[in-house]
């Protein structure tokens, strides 16, 4: 359909179409509104797993460490029993840690970018699939607006699937490209396509789908008109094999790379719980996508045991009607494009529903629609231009409210949710207002008030978390966390022995025990099991580290030296293992070497104020008397609770 525009005395509104007919505008004024939807979150931090994936690791500080990249998972320096291979995501993340350091504003940006180069690619598949430019558009906008992928762009962990996205549709368009064009031409976007894909593939696993994408698309879109369906089905397998065997090829280095990897399968619920849960999921999703409130990173969705009339017969009417009224519109439609977006969406998702990979109840992300969002996205944008007038209101009005409507109750509703992403007491409080029986949540904000300091409310959800879910791994350690921060030394011992054999038993759990017994003064326990862990692991950067500062606690400063520097050498740029070998070598009176490492740890981080108090010590030790009275008076600006600098400030200010 070719939109006309009247030259002699056009409108403001005619006019300004006529200026974004153009793609170059258009795309420009699309990413300009993405940015300014999500530029409040420039001002987040690093949250939940941002820790592990982004402060803590020490593979993203040199370029030298890309190679292990590609050899293993994306956690090998917390465990060995990860299932993430992601060699791509983590060399976005050098690139970014090259660009900005560990100052979180930096990274958001890039996730930022990545969804605004999502965006344009969603309107280049749309005008692939020939769709008019102006749904392509529509398309684009719904999909850089809507609050479903407020995840996936204001957390950083999440920007792999944004990353795969751009990677899966540009490879999609190229398959396309390959379809029209000329022998010479059709070959190298053909060549492309399967690059892009293997680029996707080692960005995350979302897309191992691509393939049943192509196969679809082909029966869908003979190469000849009236084929049989036989010929059909034989175009859609000839089409599609080229990037199966990229997959396969993929799913083999994956496996080579993965080889400690013992998958994350709940041995208690088997396939008949997974078929039954499953309509429930995807109704989930759906709502979600129709109605984006409450949303939030911790949903809980737990296997279905009772209710079945409201939790799975119900969903699968749902999804009956849902399926029925899509196959009735394609019928109405003069191609097939409408089959093919649902299929986009169904297939897109497929990689989430195999719940099986998943704790109980943690079967539904948001991020994980991101990728199958394109094809709803197009659905939307398909309707919204098929709205009939309505009595005086000509069709092309009602579209443009229905447009303008839409719009306002979706940025209206990103720019409300989004600010639960900020910190990470905002993200667990925000979950556990919307979910307060996941123990997920309870868990894990019961370890936010410990580190606090309210050690009671954290005693009391973490007691709750225990009592309702004792089959939950990390109810019981939670509960034990709480009592030891507490200092009620004997319950935390008492919850210990509660917590589950297969997890005290993991990597893991012995790191955690070892640091909880260390920090209750157990030594000769939290010893035991670093011997055990490093036997087993010893080159585990997370227990070489954690076994170093139980041995300093424990006055082994040679001990906690040799492991520290082993820390300090498969980290260079972090400040913790720098700092606590500081403290081992101060010690061990070799002040002149400890202050060269408490002066490292200073300067990669700041904002820690027991980094400051201890350079205070080494320098007083030094007789530099202004220098550490500066670290102290700093020590205190950023934790005035700190007794023992200003103790220390004190004696100082006396002299």
């Amino acid at each position: 359909m070719r939109d006309t525009v009247n030259t002699q005395d056009p409108s403001a509104w005619e006019a300004l179409a006529k200026y974004l007919r153009r793609p170059s505008l258009l795309l420009s004024l699309l990413a300009a509104s993405t940015l300014v939807l999500y530029s409040g979150a420039l001002f987040f931090d690093f949250v939940w797993d941002d820790r592990s994936q982004i402060v803590n690791s020490p593979i993203l500080r040199s370029w030298r460490n890309l190679p292990r990249a590609f050899t293993s998972d994306l956690w090998f320096h917390v465990a060995r029993h990860q299932v993430y291979y992601r060699p791509l995501f983590v060399a976005w993340s050098m690139l970014n840690y090259a660009l900005f350091g560990l100052h979180p504003w930096g990274w958001h940006l890039g996730a930022i970018l990545a969804h605004v180069a999502a965006v344009v690619t969603v309107f280049w598949f749309a005008r692939k699939l020939r769709l008019e430019y102006w749904t392509a558009a529509l398309a684009a906008l719904i999909f850089a607006i809507h609050p479903i992928h407020i995840e996936p762009v204001v957390w950083i962990s999440a920007a792999s699937d944004t990353m795969v996205t751009v990677f899966v549709l540009v490879a999609f368009v190229a398959f396309l490209n390959a379809r029209d064009r000329s022998e010479t031409a059709r070959t190298l976007w053909w060549l492309a396509s399967l690059g892009l894909l293997a680029c996707a593939l080692l960005v995350k696993e979302m897309a191992v789908t691509f393939s049943a994408l192509v196969a679809i698309y082909a029966w869908l879109h003979p190469g000849r008109e009236n084929s049989s369906q036989w010929q059909k089905v034989y175009g859609a397998v000839r089409e599609a094999a080229p990037y199966a065997l990229v997959t396969v090829a993929y799913a083999v280095l994956r496996k080579h790379a993965l080889m400690h990897a013992t998958g994350q399968f709940d041995p208690s619920h088997g396939i008949v719980d997974v078929i039954r849960t499953l309509p429930l999921v995807v109704a989930f999703y759906l709502k979600k996508l129709f109605l984006p409130v409450g949303l939030t990173g911790l949903y809980f969705t737990p296997y279905i045991t009772g209710d079945v009339f409201m939790q799975v017969v119900v969903p699968i009417l749902a999804l009956s009607a849902i399926g029925a009224s899509l196959w009735y519109w394609n019928r109405r439609e003069p191609n097939s494009g409408v089959a093919f977006a649902a299929c986009w969406f169904l297939v897109g998702l497929a990689p989430a529903l195999w719940l099986r990979n998943f704790g109980n109840g943690d079967f539904v992300r948001d991020r994980y629609v991101y990728l199958p969002s394109a094809g709803f996205s197009i659905l939307v944008a398909v309707a919204c231009r098929r709205l009939p007038p309505i009595k005086q209101w000509s069709a092309k009005a009602v579209q443009a409210c229905a447009v303008a409507v839409l719009c306002v109750a979706y940025m209206g509703a990103s720019l409300a949710q989004q600010v639960y992403w900020a910190n990470d007491f905002l993200l667990l409080v925000r979950g556990q207002e919307l979910y307060p029986a996941s123990p997920f949540t309870m868990a894990s904000l019961a370890a936010q008030y410990s580190q606090m300091g309210a050690h009671e409310k954290a005693i009391k959800l973490a007691q709750e978390a225990a009592i309702q879910h004792p089959e939950y791994p990390y109810s019981a350690l939670a509960l034990a966390e709480a009592y030891i921060r507490a200092g009620r030394f004997d319950d935390g011992r008492v919850w210990l022995q509660k917590v589950s054999p297969e997890y005290a038993q993991s990597e893991t759990g012995m790191a955690e025990f070892a640091s909880l017994y260390g920090r209750m003064g157990d030594y000769d326990k939290a010893l035991a099991l670093c011997g055990e862990i490093l036997g087993k692991e010893p080159d585990l950067y997370s227990a070489i580290y954690n076994c170093g500062n139980i041995h300093l606690m424990d006055g082994q400063y040679r001990d906690a030296e040799r492991l520290l520097v082993q820390a300090v050498q498969l980290a260079p740029e972090l400040p913790g293992p720098k700092h606590y070998l500081g403290r081992a070598l101060l010690n061990e009176e070799r002040n002149d070497e400890a202050q060269a490492f408490l002066r490292q740890a200073v300067a990669l981080d700041d904002k820690v104020w027991d980094y400051h108090y201890w350079l205070g010590v080494s320098l007083e030790k030094n007789g530099d008397v202004a220098a550490a009275r500066a670290e102290y008076e700093e020590a205190l600006r950023l934790n005035g609770a700190s007794t023992d600098a200003k103790m220390r400030l004190a004696a100082l200010n006396t002299k």
